[in-house]
């Protein structure tokens, strides 16, 4: 899976649940502040409202943890 800006974290989370870890050590609380209705909008939409203050190391950081899903 490639992560990019247009990933929904539905997307993410789907495929990779334990990546809620990577959200959280950005800081990011999925449960309490991205609304349930949001979580099908791509990163880049999800940034202001779940409070996401580096989306690139966001990105880059979901992008190692799944490559390291692929061993």
């Amino acid at each position: 899976m490639l992560i990019t800006r247009e990933t929904t974290v539905k997307n993410i989370l789907d495929a990779f649940p334990d990546a809620i870890a990577i959200f959280a050590s950005h800081g990011v609380d999925i449960s309490l502040e991205c609304d349930e209705s949001i979580l099908d909008s791509e990163l880049e939409l999800c940034e202001s409202m779940c409070h996401i203050d580096d989306l690139p190391g966001l990105i880059q950081d979901l992008q190692k943890f799944v490559d390291s899903k692929k061993n």
